[in-house]
């Protein structure tokens, strides 16, 4: 007959075993402090993303004038079509100038007029000196003729004066070209009475466009260390910054930046300047809220560290000036700093 024996103890090597795990379980959790959460960290080289910025252009014409009369007259010629190239100085209106040759030709006889007075009274003047030093002519008389050749002087100025007025109106009846450009409109048709003020063509310079955009005032220092582009379509052309006004606009809170392009721009040519960043940003799942600030967690001796961001905007990536191989805290960067209960932002 055999009779078996049940003890409670366990033997003696399982109990070592489990006092060995218990010990070690110990031994590892004294690193990290109880209710500490995980984290890991990460380069910001490997983070961080270079945005793309773009902004509407549009190419600006140095010069642009809507050339009006300056003198009533009917229009005769208009000699350029609208997209033709004039050079400086061509005429592109020409208005009837008859009426203007007449009042040359008036003013020119009462100039003639008045010398031929004035030859008139210098010798009347000379008779009465000649006259005077022999006692036949008073002194008053004498005076009496050079007044009346003093006055006959200052009508030959204003008939000169008139002449010149006269011939200034004759030539503003041809409209000539400010600067070499191209005719855009023509505001004007053959038979058209002009009066001073009416416009008449429109003329647009090719030379030195200027290739204009409003920047956001943050964007501006991205912007002058970048390569932008402008991009038409599926064409893109390499474009720099000549120079930024200092002027903010008020409503939108940009700045006028003025690009030079590598090739030639047509005047009116619209399209998008586009760069990328040439410093890193965070991206906007890496920007945290903690005790009011907006931020990140970087890794400074083994321990995550917040760092605010001024200027750092809730669900937007934020420009940091650190060097590429900065530590920042990747893995379980949400639960980092909370209090118990609190959830993560």
């Amino acid at each position: 007959m055999f009779v078996r024996c049940h003890s409670s103890n366990p033997p003696r090597g399982l109990l070592a075993y489990f006092m060995g795990a218990i010990a070690l379980i110990v031994v590892l959790g004294a690193g990290r402090p109880a209710g500490a959460a995980e984290w890991t960290s990460r380069p910001l080289a490997e983070i961080a993303v270079f945005p793309e910025f773009r902004v509407q252009a549009r190419v600006i014409p140095a010069e642009e004038a809507r050339l009006a009369a300056e003198v009533s007259g009917r229009v005769l010629r208009l000699p350029a079509r609208v997209g033709e190239a004039v050079a400086q100085g061509a005429s592109v209106v020409e208005l009837d100038a008859s009426g203007y040759r007449i009042d040359v030709a008036r003013a020119e006889a009462q100039v003639g007029l008045v010398a031929n007075r004035i030859r008139l009274a210098e010798s009347q003047l000379a008779q009465s000196e000649a006259l005077a030093a022999r006692g036949f002519v008073s002194p008053e008389g004498l005076r009496i003729r050079q007044t009346e050749l003093a006055v006959l002087r200052s009508e030959a100025q204003a008939a000169r004066e008139s002449l010149a007025a006269a011939r200034l109106a004759l030539t503003r009846t041809a409209v000539r070209a400010p600067f070499a450009g191209v005719v855009k409109e023509r505001n004007a048709s053959v038979g058209d009475l002009a009066a001073p003020g009416t416009p008449l063509v429109t003329l647009t310079a090719l030379g030195d466009p200027e290739l204009r955009a409003l920047v956001p005032v943050e964007q501006v220092p991205a912007l002058r260390a970048a390569q932008p582009q402008l991009v038409v379509g599926e064409q893109a052309v390499a474009v720099a910054v000549r120079r930024v006004s200092p002027l903010v606009d008020r409503g939108s809170q940009a700045q006028e930046v003025v690009f030079v392009a590598d090739g030639p721009l047509p005047p009116g040519l619209a399209g998008e300047v586009r760069w990328r960043s040439p410093t890193p940003w965070l991206p906007a799942s890496h920007i945290q809220q903690r005790s009011g600030k907006l931020g990140t967690y970087v890794e400074r001796g083994g321990q995550p560290v917040f760092v605010a961001l001024p200027g750092a905007q809730t669900g937007r990536p934020a420009r940091v000036d650190w060097s590429p191989d900065t530590r920042v805290v990747d893995g379980g960067r949400q639960a980092l700093g909370l209090a118990a209960g609190e959830a993560p932002q």
